[in-house]
């Protein structure tokens, strides 16, 4: 009885062979991907994999590479995510992505209004733990620059409220990225969004190489554009 439970608490052990394997970094010929559970072990050679393993060989002539982790994606699938901020729309827009190698997304919202906004972090966070495709929410705006609004609605582009703050500092599943104008929020903003474990991004900005600075020593490390 032991052993039988020991055995199913094992996770499964195969292998994925493929002519040509690229790892990131470097290419390798005739080699396995070695895998336990969700987990990749280690990258072999063919000729190294034990002969009681399950191995799934791929095509001749086949490529294995790491999947595409997209961090803006407005929608696919003839899917817009501000039309629809629901868990079939994301759902929607992964099977399109998907096709062309994009293993894992997360589904953003541009500049909108707040009930919209609050309806794509609950889609999002429901998808969290069920659909490993989704790491979690992009907002982009509505904190921006009137000024480089892009193909953000003027109208809809505001600086953040107390409500705003809340929502996006509360308890969330899954990633929160928020891409913002740091000269459109209050001084301390940024820092406390960063402290709830939101990642800020600088995008659709006027602000000064000063006024970048200090939203970087608050913990803005990324520019979406």
């Amino acid at each position: 009885t032991e052993n039988n439970s020991d055995q199913m608490k094992t996770p499964a052990r195969y292998a994925v062979a493929a002519d040509h394997i690229f790892d990131g970094r470097l290419k390798h010929k005739n080699a396995a991907v070695l895998i336990e559970g969700s987990k990749i072990v280690s990258l072999v050679s063919q000729s190294e994999l034990p002969t009681n393993l399950s191995i799934d060989k791929l095509p001749v002539g086949s490529w294995l590479a790491p999947g595409f982790i997209d961090l803006q994606v407005n929608g696919g699938g003839d899917v817009l995510f501000n039309n629809s901020p629901t868990p079939d729309a994301i759902a929607a827009i992964m099977a399109a992505h998907r096709k062309f190698g994009t293993t894992a997304l997360l589904p953003t919202l541009i500049t909108d209004t707040f009930e919209k906004m609050r309806a794509a972090k609950a889609a999002c966070e429901s998808l969290i733990g069920k659909e490993p495709s989704v790491l979690g929410l992009h907002l982009e705006g509505p904190y921006l620059s009137p000024e480089k609004a892009g193909v953000h609605d003027p109208n809809l582009i505001r600086t953040p409220t107390n409500s705003d703050l809340e929502m996006l500092c509360a308890n969330r599943e899954g990633e929160l990225l928020v891409t913002l104008a740091p000269e459109r929020v209050p001084r301390e903003f940024i820092g406390c969004l960063v402290k709830s474990g939101v990642h800020v991004s600088l995008g659709h900005s006027m602000a000064t190489y000063e006024e970048t600075c200090a939203a970087k020593a608050q913990g803005l490390n990324g520019f979406t554009h």
